[in-house]
């Protein structure tokens, strides 16, 4: 006769996979995997580029070309999230990441990484951004601070991920194997998100004719939403200093410093845990001051502590500059997404869709990096970064008093 008898840690994994954790926390999970596979691949980009005998302009493609490919995608998924399909979108979408990692760690050319790139890109649109979308419908009026507590949940992994990495290089280890775990790890968290029942949105009943004249209605309404334009063409220029800076900081300390892989990574997990202190910090800062002068505040200290990075000569410099970056561009991202979601209460999917239209603007901007620093060296295409914090300084609207 087979045991009958449920072991407690049987139990237990059936309790998580059937819903153990509350939503809130599934989806700050699904940030935390998303961002401990971004911290893990800029980490090892410059490893990555040396194994498989990149050139910056190829480097300038890899990060480039997803951004805009993307931007022709991402918007219909960003949409179906604004359905009863949502659920679904989601899934697959995970589903696909898994794809995508298995692809790049088994890469051995430039084209293998790139196509995993490219869908790996999409694919965080809908397993990631659409959760996102999904927590900020579940919390209307408080956007500004549940982003802030998202993006702690992503820096938390940031700070972990450059680490393991670190230490798996001074095992001697390569860099492939991280991204196979990072596959299953991604898995594990499509089987749990799978059973849980996502919360009703407004053309979640309708009928499919209905749904698709609903969405395009939408759309053509939001695309004529001066606020939400302003906020998401911002969202990208602020990008520069924040997604786009951290994406060519390790080749700019392995290439201009001089630093080792085991020194690269553990230098961009010191700057993941300054991004955290300040993400940490940012979640009471919130509650008491406005979030558009705490933007209008960092850019203008960011506009001048930039600057000073670059011109610095010495490594130790450098270091203290870039901690200190970290810790004073608190509030971008999380203010900035905040107000768009705002600008469009309910569209959330219809928002991101348009983000993912203006991220076109982002890929361009990051490839163009990647061909001035072929073609110029890294150190003068750095000063591309400085037009973020001028432009939220000058278009950032300011906080009347009343």
């Amino acid at each position: 006769m087979l045991n009958q008898t449920r072991t407690p840690k049987n139990l237990f994994l059936r309790s998580f996979l059937r819903g153990g954790i509350s939503l809130t926390f599934l989806f700050l999970l699904i940030e935390f995997f998303d961002e401990l596979n971004y911290g893990i691949a800029n980490a090892a980009s410059p490893v990555i580029r040396s194994d498989l005998g990149l050139t910056y302009a190829q480097v300038g493609v890899m990060l480039g070309a997803p951004h805009i490919i993307n931007s022709f995608i991402e918007p219909f998924l960003m949409l179906l999230g604004d359905t009863r399909w949502r659920k679904q979108v989601v899934s697959l979408g995970g589903l696909v990441i898994v794809l995508s990692l298995v692809l790049i760690g088994t890469a051995h050319s430039f084209p293998m990484l790139l196509i995993g790139l490219i869908i790996g890109f999409p694919a965080s649109g809908a397993f990631v951004t659409l959760s996102q979308a999904t927590l900020m419908d579940s919390n209307p009026g408080r956007e500004a601070q549940m982003m802030a507590r998202w993006t702690a949940s992503g820096s938390i992994a940031n700070l972990v991920g450059p680490l393991f990495l670190a230490a798996g290089f001074a095992l001697g280890f390569g860099w492939r194997w991280v991204f196979i775990a990072l596959a299953a790890l991604c898995l594990v968290l499509v089987l749990v998100q799978w059973p849980r029942q996502f919360p009703a949105h407004q053309l979640s009943e309708t009928l499919p004719s209905q749904q698709l004249r609903g969405l395009l209605s939408g759309l053509w309404e939001t695309l004529r939403n001066r606020s939400l334009l302003r906020w998401m063409v911002l969202l990208e220029f602020s990008d520069l200093l924040l997604d786009v800076l951290t994406e060519y900081l390790p080749y700019y300390f392995a290439d201009v410093s001089g630093f080792s892989k085991v020194q690269t990574s553990l230098m961009m997990s010191v700057l993941m845990g300054a991004g955290l202190l300040s993400n940490l910090a940012l979640i009471p800062l919130l509650e008491r001051v406005p979030g558009r002068r705490v933007v209008r505040w960092s850019s203008a200290a960011t506009v001048l502590i930039y600057p000073l990075f670059l011109l610095a000569p010495w490594a130790w410099a450098k270091i203290g500059l870039a901690v200190l970056l970290k810790l004073v561009t608190l509030g971008w991202y999380e203010v900035l997404q905040g107000e768009a979601y705002a600008s469009v209460p309910g569209r959330s999917g219809t928002v991101m869709a348009i983000g993912s239209l203006t991220g076109l603007l982002g890929g361009l901007i990051t490839g163009l990096l990647g061909l001035v620093a072929d073609r110029a060296g890294l150190p003068a295409a750095m000063w591309m970064l400085l037009a973020g914090p001028v432009i939220l300084l000058l278009f950032v609207p300011r906080v009347h008093k009343g």
